[in-house]
């Protein structure tokens, strides 16, 4: 009779807690409410386990967390902020998860996340052409039309909350595939990835997100740049010029392309979120606290200041966000140490990509506030702990499906 880690490393060589952290990420692509089911199920799991306390221990810095969630509870509550509430609650135990998946990732756990990321990106664009034959047949168009209508209810978002947040997991989902490619020798295995490059930006063209198009201009040469793919960069240059050019030309080859009247919306929300951010410096009003503030000031209505450098300090204040970085501190000099300790360069190039595309794309929306961009978006940047967990030795980079 097996005995209980026979079991549990029945398979390749996996872990129980292996196969917890790929059950959560797969939940990541289906609707959010599955995902906050994934990490309680996990969190549960750990706690009954007694492993919890044991990795809030070994977490450097862990007692930040604690801090700023609870910090950001208590002005929520102040503020009679009920959705900051349960986002402060939520926020915890995304914490909590990500802590449990630094203290057991390694470079063949994270190889595997990527592939599995990219191939249920398929799934996403298949039911994302389900939702666009839906829209078609009811305005009565042709599927070669490619007419992307303007109202966020009419615009495809797969399994997420809204298109926007389809476009940041398209944008992040493309830059996993170019990660593959930096390592991809095989023909078969740079036509796979190609190939997944190329239906999620024909889905990104549906969702009729127009920022998340100006974040690849820079991410993908800055990958290339990075890693010292200098024939790749040269070529992703010249295709980047090109589209410029022929947007340039005929702005009516990006979707939405009335950019004038989003621009004033978006000027009206900051102008909003400014004035509180004045009047709340310290502390802010906690999560999604524009849409109490608002109505203070006579401004635009939204859900958020759609700024993500604004609403962050609107929510959370200086203190708060302090203290935010006060814990992330550590996690950003693992990341650094990856590029001058050569231990990862082209993990070092996709955490500086993910960076960058939240950054642009965050200067019109703030769709990183959100559980699954969240989630994917800490998946990569808490794989720095890999090198920490093996004591900074380089691991053997590979593919595992392909």
């Amino acid at each position: 009779q097996m005995d209980i880690d026979e079991i549990r490393n029945w398979y390749d060589g996996y872990s129980f807690e292996e196969y917890l952290i790929m059950f959560v990420t797969c939940s990541i692509f289906l609707p959010y409410f599955c995902s906050l089911i994934a990490i309680v199920f996990v969190l549960c799991y750990l706690a009954y386990t007694h492993q919890l306390i044991k990795i809030i221990r070994k977490t450097p810095r862990a007692f930040f967390i604690f801090l700023f969630c609870m910090l950001s509870f208590a002005v929520s509550a102040y503020y009679h902020n009920d959705t900051g509430m349960i986002q402060s609650f939520v926020m915890l135990l995304i914490f909590l998860y990500y802590m449990f998946y630094r203290s057991i990732i390694n470079k063949r756990l994270f190889i595997l996340l990527i592939d599995a990321c990219c191939i249920i990106s398929i799934f996403c664009f298949i039911w994302a052409i389900m939702e666009y034959f839906r829209i078609i047949d009811h305005f009565g168009y042709n599927f070669l039309d490619l007419e992307v209508e303007d109202a966020p209810r009419w615009r495809v978002n797969s399994t997420f909350y809204n298109a926007n947040l389809y476009a940041m997991m398209i944008e992040f989902l493309v830059l996993c595939c170019v990660y593959k490619l930096l390592y991809s020798k095989a023909l078969h295995r740079i036509f796979f990835y190609w190939g997944i490059i190329l239906l999620n930006l024909f889905a990104l063209y549906l969702t009729g997100c127009r920022t998340a198009w100006a974040s690849f201009v820079v991410a993908i040469p800055v990958m290339f740049f990075l890693t010292r793919h200098w024939k790749s960069f040269t070529v992703s240059m010249g295709i980047i010029l090109s589209g410029l050019t022929a947007v340039l030309v005929d702005p009516s080859l990006l979707p939405r392309s009335g950019f004038l009247d989003s621009f004033i919306v978006r000027g009206r929300i900051w102008k909003t979120a400014l004035l509180g951010i004045r009047d709340h410096l310290f502390f802010g009003g906690g999560p999604q606290c524009y849409q109490i503030f608002y109505k203070l000031y006579d401004g635009r209505k939204a859900m958020h200041a759609h700024n993500v450098f604004l609403d962050p300090l609107l929510s959370h204040g200086i203190i708060g966000l302090l203290i935010l970085f006060t814990y992330f501190w550590e996690n950003c000099k693992e990341i650094k140490r990856l590029y001058t300790k050569r231990y990862d360069v082209p993990l070092f190039a996709l955490i500086v990509a993910f960076l960058l595309t939240v950054a642009i794309h965050g200067m019109l929306d703030h769709t990183i506030n959100w559980i699954q961009t969240a989630m994917l978006f800490l998946m990569v940047f808490s794989s720095s702990a890999i090198y920490v967990n093996n004591g900074g030795k380089p691991e053997l980079e590979g593919n595992v499906f392909f």
